[in-house]
Protein backbone atom coordinates (compact mmCIF):
# COMPACT_ATOMS: atom_id res chain seq x y z
CA UNK A 1 0.00 0.00 0.00
CA UNK A 2 1.36 3.41 -0.95
CA UNK A 3 1.45 6.58 1.13
CA UNK A 4 -1.63 8.83 0.76
CA UNK A 5 -3.35 11.48 2.82
CA UNK A 6 -6.31 13.79 2.41
CA UNK A 7 -7.46 16.47 4.81
CA UNK A 8 -9.75 19.47 5.04
CA UNK A 9 -8.10 22.84 4.96
CA UNK A 10 -10.22 25.24 6.96
CA UNK A 11 -8.11 28.26 6.06
CA UNK A 12 -9.26 30.02 2.96
CA UNK A 13 -6.49 32.62 3.35
CA UNK A 14 -8.40 35.86 2.93
CA UNK A 15 -11.32 34.38 1.00
CA UNK A 16 -14.82 34.83 2.35
CA UNK A 17 -16.06 31.70 4.05
CA UNK A 18 -19.10 30.08 2.53
CA UNK A 19 -20.91 26.91 3.47
CA UNK A 20 -20.95 25.77 -0.13
CA UNK A 21 -17.13 25.94 -0.57
CA UNK A 22 -14.86 23.14 0.65
CA UNK A 23 -11.08 22.98 0.35
CA UNK A 24 -9.39 19.59 0.50
CA UNK A 25 -5.66 18.89 0.36
CA UNK A 26 -4.23 15.54 -0.77
CA UNK A 27 -0.72 14.21 -0.97
CA UNK A 28 1.21 11.07 -1.85
CA UNK A 29 0.01 8.49 -4.36
CA UNK A 30 -3.67 8.45 -5.32
CA UNK A 31 -4.01 4.98 -6.74
CA UNK A 32 -6.46 2.08 -6.65
CA UNK A 33 -5.95 1.65 -2.88
CA UNK A 34 -6.42 5.35 -2.06
CA UNK A 35 -9.29 6.10 -4.45
CA UNK A 36 -12.08 4.86 -2.13
CA UNK A 37 -10.87 7.24 0.58
CA UNK A 38 -10.82 10.12 -1.93
CA UNK A 39 -14.33 9.20 -3.16
CA UNK A 40 -15.65 9.06 0.39
CA UNK A 41 -14.17 12.42 1.36
CA UNK A 42 -15.55 14.15 -1.73
CA UNK A 43 -18.98 12.55 -1.24
CA UNK A 44 -19.03 13.66 2.41
CA UNK A 45 -18.43 17.27 1.39
CA UNK A 46 -21.06 17.14 -1.36
CA UNK A 47 -23.63 15.55 0.99
CA UNK A 48 -22.70 18.22 3.55
CA UNK A 49 -23.79 20.97 1.17
CA UNK A 50 -20.55 21.94 -0.57
CA UNK A 51 -21.26 22.79 -4.20
CA UNK A 52 -17.89 24.34 -5.00
CA UNK A 53 -14.94 22.09 -4.18
CA UNK A 54 -11.25 22.88 -4.41
CA UNK A 55 -8.97 19.83 -4.33
CA UNK A 56 -5.32 20.75 -3.92
CA UNK A 57 -3.13 18.04 -5.48
CA UNK A 58 0.12 20.02 -5.27
CA UNK A 59 1.69 17.38 -2.99
CA UNK A 60 0.42 14.39 -4.97
CA UNK A 61 3.23 12.34 -6.47
CA UNK A 62 1.13 9.99 -8.59
CA UNK A 63 -2.49 9.68 -9.71
CA UNK A 64 -3.97 6.78 -11.65
CA UNK A 65 -7.05 6.28 -13.81
CA UNK A 66 -9.08 5.05 -10.84
CA UNK A 67 -8.60 8.38 -9.09
CA UNK A 68 -9.35 10.30 -12.29
CA UNK A 69 -12.61 8.34 -12.43
CA UNK A 70 -13.41 9.38 -8.86
CA UNK A 71 -12.87 13.04 -9.79
CA UNK A 72 -15.04 12.74 -12.91
CA UNK A 73 -17.74 11.09 -10.77
CA UNK A 74 -17.59 13.97 -8.29
CA UNK A 75 -17.93 16.51 -11.12
CA UNK A 76 -20.95 14.66 -12.49
CA UNK A 77 -22.58 14.50 -9.06
CA UNK A 78 -21.97 18.23 -8.48
CA UNK A 79 -23.57 19.05 -11.84
CA UNK A 80 -26.57 16.85 -11.04
CA UNK A 81 -27.07 18.43 -7.62
CA UNK A 82 -27.40 22.04 -8.56
CA UNK A 83 -24.65 23.10 -10.91
CA UNK A 84 -21.69 22.80 -8.59
CA UNK A 85 -18.08 22.54 -9.70
CA UNK A 86 -14.73 21.02 -8.83
CA UNK A 87 -11.48 22.92 -9.21
CA UNK A 88 -8.23 20.96 -8.99
CA UNK A 89 -4.98 22.64 -7.98
CA UNK A 90 -1.81 21.17 -9.40
CA UNK A 91 1.28 23.33 -9.56
CA UNK A 92 3.15 23.50 -12.84
CA UNK A 93 6.20 21.83 -11.26
CA UNK A 94 4.11 18.70 -10.76
CA UNK A 95 4.49 17.60 -14.39
CA UNK A 96 3.96 13.92 -13.62
CA UNK A 97 0.43 14.46 -12.30
CA UNK A 98 -0.44 17.07 -14.92
CA UNK A 99 0.60 14.60 -17.62
CA UNK A 100 -1.88 12.01 -16.31
CA UNK A 101 -4.72 14.54 -16.57
CA UNK A 102 -3.58 15.34 -20.10
CA UNK A 103 -3.43 11.66 -21.12
CA UNK A 104 -6.88 11.01 -19.59
CA UNK A 105 -8.32 13.88 -21.63
CA UNK A 106 -10.50 15.21 -18.82
CA UNK A 107 -9.33 18.80 -18.94
CA UNK A 108 -12.67 19.89 -20.43
CA UNK A 109 -14.49 18.38 -17.42
CA UNK A 110 -12.07 19.13 -14.58
CA UNK A 111 -10.71 22.64 -14.23
CA UNK A 112 -6.97 22.56 -13.47
CA UNK A 113 -5.39 25.52 -11.69
CA UNK A 114 -1.82 26.43 -10.78
CA UNK A 115 -2.70 27.80 -7.32
CA UNK A 116 -5.44 27.74 -4.69
CA UNK A 117 -5.97 31.45 -5.23
CA UNK A 118 -6.62 30.91 -8.94
CA UNK A 119 -9.07 28.08 -8.20
CA UNK A 120 -10.93 30.03 -5.52
CA UNK A 121 -11.14 33.08 -7.75
CA UNK A 122 -12.77 31.04 -10.51
CA UNK A 123 -15.22 29.39 -8.12
CA UNK A 124 -16.26 32.63 -6.45
CA UNK A 125 -16.70 34.59 -9.67
CA UNK A 126 -18.48 31.81 -11.60
CA UNK A 127 -21.52 31.76 -9.37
Amino acid sequence: MSFFYISDDASLDGWERSEDIALLVAGGDIDYDASPQLRERLADRIHGGARRLVLDLSKVTFIDSTAIGVLVGAVMRLHEEGGGSLAVVCEEENRRVLRIFEIAGVDSLIALHRSREEALLELTTAR
